[in-house]
Order: C-alpha cells, then sequence, then structure tokens
C-alpha cells in the first residue's frame, strides 16, 4: 500500500490483514521500490498523487522492473489521470477514492483469482510444452526405427533376391549335370 495519508494506509492494511494478506506500507513511490528492491509483492495498491514519485510514476517503474506486480491504482475524482490512462500504462485497476471496504475487497479478490488463473495457465502451458517435447523426441525415435526396418527389409529383400538367383544357377547346373 503506498499513500501519504497515514489513514487510509492504515485502513487498506486492516483489510488486506482481515482478507488473511500480508502487507506493508510505503509513503511514496521511491519508499515503495526501496521495499520493491527487498522483497517480491504481488500487488501494489498505489495513490496517484503522491510527494516526490506520484503513482503513474511508480506504476511506469514497477511495469519495467517488477513486471510480475500487479498495481491498483487509487485517485480522487479530480484527478488528471483517467481509468484508460491508468489501464493503458500497465494497471490491472483503477479505484475511485472514497471507495467502500466492499469494492476495495472485490478489486483485491479479483485480481488475486486473475493472478492464480494466470499462474495456473502459465503451469499448464508448461507441461503442454514439455508434453509436445516428448512427442517430438518419440516422433524421432519412430522415424529412427522405420528407417532401421526399412534398411532391414531392404537388405531382406536383397539377400533374396541373391537367394533366388543362386538357386537359378543352381538349378542351371544341377539341370546341366543331368544331360
Amino acid at each position: 500500500m503506498v499513500d501519504d495519508e497515514d489513514v487510509l494506509r492504515q485502513m487498506v492494511a486492516r483489510v488486506l490483514k482481515y482478507m488473511g494478506i500480508e502487507s506493508d506500507s510505503a509513503t511514496d513511490g521511491f519508499n515503495a521500490l526501496e521495499k520493491l528492491k527487498a522483497k517480491t509483492f504481488d500487488i501494489v495498491i498505489a495513490d496517484i498523487r503522491m510527494p516526490n514519485m506520484d503513482g503513474m510514476e511508480l506504476l511506469k517503474v514497477i511495469r519495467k522492473e517488477y513486471p510480475a506486480t500487479d498495481v491498483m491504482i487509487m485517485t480522487a475524482h479530480s484527478s488528471k489521470y483517467s481509468y484508460v490512462d491508468v489501464v493503458e500504462t500497465g494497471a490491472v485497476d483503477f479505484i475511485t477514492k472514497p471507495f467502500s471496504v466492499e469494492e476495495l475487497k472485490a478489486k483485491i479478490e479479483r485480481i488475486l483469482r486473475e493472478r492464480q488463473t494466470l499462474g495456473e495457465l502459465a503451469k499448464k502451458t508448461s507441461q503442454l510444452e514439455q508434453a509436445y517435447m516428448e512427442l517430438l523426441t518419440l516422433k524421432d525415435e519412430e522415424e529412427r526405427i522405420c528407417r532401421d526396418i526399412n534398411y532391414e527389409k531392404e537388405f531382406l529383400l536383397q539377400e533374396i533376391d541373391r537367394l533366388r538367383d543362386d538357386n537359378k544357377r543352381l538349378s542351371a547346373v544341377k539341370q546341366g549335370n543331368k544331360k
């Protein structure tokens, strides 16, 4: 939670604790970045208007340096940034102050569900890629075996032809001896 207002930081921290989510807080963007360097966070909830580094600048840095961290931006009605501005910059959500605890919880729960779904999708994709690689290996082995079988088949056919020729010669020799 990144906001220069103590009351709001404390309120959001209580909501997160109630939801069973471990949290930390920062008073501005620079302080938040220091905390991100020291620890991995799934979600950063940041006010758009803060001293030193505003929420949009923080969002840009997080998108670039911590792409696995989701960001939700908080703003007042009078903000110069719109929902579109915030989402196009890379935030996963936007919440307008004042907001209810229920709205905050719903947005956080949605973000967590999406993270879980994306994690499961990444795991399934990895498993699918591994299965595909195993299939390619099996295909290569099958092709090798088929080549070996074809080689052996060709060898046997050549041997059969040679034996036929030998048999014809022997038959001719036998026929010649009988005369």
